[in-house]
C-alpha cells in the first residue's frame, strides 16, 4: 500500500532485466500501465537506446561482483517515455536478494521542470551578458541565437525581420552542427508573407508557436527542406515592439518536442527580454550616429567640418584609385571677410556663410563632397569629374555668392599618385595665387 500511494515513481526489475512491478506514480511518469509493463525488458521499455549498453554492462558487473556504479546513490539519468520523448530523472537504485535471486528497486521522479529552470537561468544570464557586450543589433543577434539555442537544447536558430516589401526576410542564423549547410543556404533565400509558414504565422498572431513534429504539420512551409536536414521540431517566437512585431526568432531541433508549456513560457520571456534590449541597442546606435554627425558637422553651416573632409577625401581617393577615375579638389575663400565682419558685424558674417553653404549645396551633386574647411574657407571635391567640367561647376558656385561678396578659388586635379594632403596643398596654393592676382577668380593649379 505504501508503494501504491507513494508520490515517488517505483519500478522493480529482476536479475533477467524484466519488469516485475511498478506503482501508479511510475505509470503516470512513464506512460506505461502496470499490466502493459509487467514482463517487458526494462532496458527496452524505459531506457533510451544510447544508454542501454551501459545499463547491461552495469547489470553484468553487479551479478559478477555484487556491486554496481549506480547502486545506493542519488543519480540523474535520462528516461524514455512510452510516446518516445526523453526526459531527465533523479533516481536511487537498490538491490535485494531473496533466496538465490536478486531484485532491483528504482525510486525516481521527473526533474524536467527543475532542469528546464536551471537551463533558463543560465541561458538568461548568457543572453543578458551577450546583449550588454554587443555594440550593435547586427552583432548581437547571432550571439543571442547561439546563447538561447545552446542553453535550451536546440540545434538551429534563425532570425527573420520585416523587409520594405512587406515580407519577412532572413536576418541571421546559428547552428550547433556542421551538417546544416544546405538548410542554412535555403534559409538565406527564403521570404515569408504575413501568415505564411511558421515565421509568418508568428508575425501575424504575435504569439509563440510550437510545432512538435514538422513532418506531421502540413502548414509548415518548406517542410521538405527542414525534414531533409533532419529537423523535427520548431518553435517560433515574436520579438515584440510598441507598434507590433519587430522580428521573429525560430529554433529547430533534430528530435520531436512534445507539448512543453513551461519551455514555451520561458522561451517567450527570453524573446521579450531580447526585444527590450534590442530597443536599447537601437537607441544607443541612433545616439552614437547623432553624436558622430555632430562631431563631423559644423553647427553654423550644416556642412561637414575639417574632420569630415579629411575622412571623406581619403575615401574618395581610394575609390577613384580602384576605378582609375579623376578627382578634382577646390579650395574657396571668401574675399575680404574680416573687413566685412568689421563693417557689418559677426552676425551678418554668419548669415553670409549660411547663405553660401545653402546655395552651394543645391549646385553640387550628391556624389560631390563639400565642407567648411575653416573660418571663411570651404573645400569641394568633384568625384569623378575632369578638370574642365569641375571648373565650370566652380564658376557656378562663385556666381551664387551673395550680392557684394566674392570669393577666390584654387582648383587642382589629382594625379593618381599624390596623397590627400599634397592634393589639397596644391589647391590651397592656387587659391592664394588667385588672391594675389586680384581676388574674385579661379586659378587652376599646375
Amino acid at each position: 500500500m505504501m508503494l501504491q500511494t507513494l508520490h515517488e515513481a517505483y519500478v522493480c526489475m529482476n536479475a533477467d532485466g524484466v519488469v516485475t512491478d511498478l506503482n501508479p506514480a511510475a505509470e503516470a511518469t512513464l506512460g506505461w500501465s502496470r499490466s502493459e509493463a509487467l514482463g517487458r525488458v526494462l532496458a527496452d521499455t524505459i531506457i533510451p537506446q544510447a544508454h542501454r549498453g551501459a545499463h547491461e554492462r552495469g547489470l553484468e558487473q553487479f551479478l559478477a561482483t555484487g556491486d554496481g556504479p549506480l547502486l545506493r546513490r542519488r543519480t540523474e539519468l535520462t528516461a524514455l517515455h512510452r510516446d518516445g520523448h526523453q526526459f531527465p530523472v533523479e533516481i536511487t537504485i537498490s538491490a535485494t536478494r531473496d533466496s538465490d535471486a536478486y531484485s532491483f528497486h528504482a525510486f525516481f521522479h521527473d526533474i524536467s521542470e527543475r532542469r528546464c529552470a536551471e537551463q533558463y537561468v543560465a541561458t538568461q544570464q548568457a543572453v543578458t551578458a551577450t546583449l550588454i557586450e554587443a555594440e550593435t543589433v547586427d552583432a548581437a543577434i547571432p550571439r543571442v541565437l547561439e546563447a538561447i539555442g545552446a542553453g535550451m537544447g536546440w540545434d538551429v536558430g534563425v532570425h527573420w525581420m520585416p523587409g520594405a516589401d512587406g515580407r519577412l526576410r532572413f536576418g541571421a542564423i546559428w547552428s550547433s552542427r556542421d551538417d546544416m549547410v544546405d538548410f542554412e543556404r535555403g534559409c538565406r533565400e527564403l521570404t515569408f508573407a504575413h501568415g505564411e509558414g511558421l515565421a509568418g504565422r508568428v508575425w501575424r498572431d504575435g504569439e509563440p508557436l510550437l510545432i512538435a513534429d514538422i513532418a506531421a504539420d502540413r502548414g509548415f512551409a518548406h517542410r521538405e527542406m527542414a525534414v531533409g536536414a533532419g529537423l523535427r521540431a520548431a518553435l517560433g517566437l515574436p520579438l515584440p515592439a510598441r507598434d507590433g512585431v519587430r522580428g521573429i526568432v525560430a529554433f529547430f531541433a533534430r528530435s520531436p518536442r512534445h507539448h512543453e508549456p513551461q519551455l514555451v513560457t520561458m522561451m517567450t520571456t527570453l524573446s521579450a527580454q531580447i526585444a527590450r534590449i534590442i530597443v536599447i541597442l537601437d537607441e544607443r546606435e541612433d545616439a552614437l550616429e547623432r553624436l558622430e554627425r555632430f562631431a563631423m558637422t559644423g553647427e553654423l553651416t550644416g556642412l561637414g567640418n575639417r574632420r569630415a573632409w579629411n575622412e571623406g577625401l581619403r575615401r574618395e581617393l581610394a575609390r577613384a584609385q580602384r576605378r582609375r577615375e579623376s578627382v578634382c579638389v577646390a579650395i574657396l575663400d571668401v574675399d575680404e571677410f574680416k573687413a566685412f565682419n568689421d563693417q557689418h558685424g559677426h552676425q551678418a558674417g554668419d548669415r553670409v556663410l549660411q547663405h553660401i553653404a545653402a546655395a552651394w549645396r543645391t549646385r553640387l551633386r550628391s556624389s560631390d563632397l563639400i565642407a567648411r574647411y575653416g573660418g571663411e574657407e570651404f573645400a569641394v571635391a568633384f568625384c569623378p569629374k575632369p578638370i574642365d567640367a569641375a571648373l565650370a561647376v566652380l564658376e557656378r558656385l562663385r556666381d551664387a555668392m551673395p550680392v557684394g561678396v566674392t570669393c577666390s578659388a584654387g582648383l587642382a586635379s589629382w594625379d593618381l599618385a599624390e596623397d590627400a594632403e599634397q592634393l589639397v596643398g596644391r589647391a590651397d596654393s592656387a587659391m592664394y595665387e588667385a588672391k594675389r592676382a586680384g581676388r574674385n577668380r579661379t586659378i587652376i593649379a599646375q
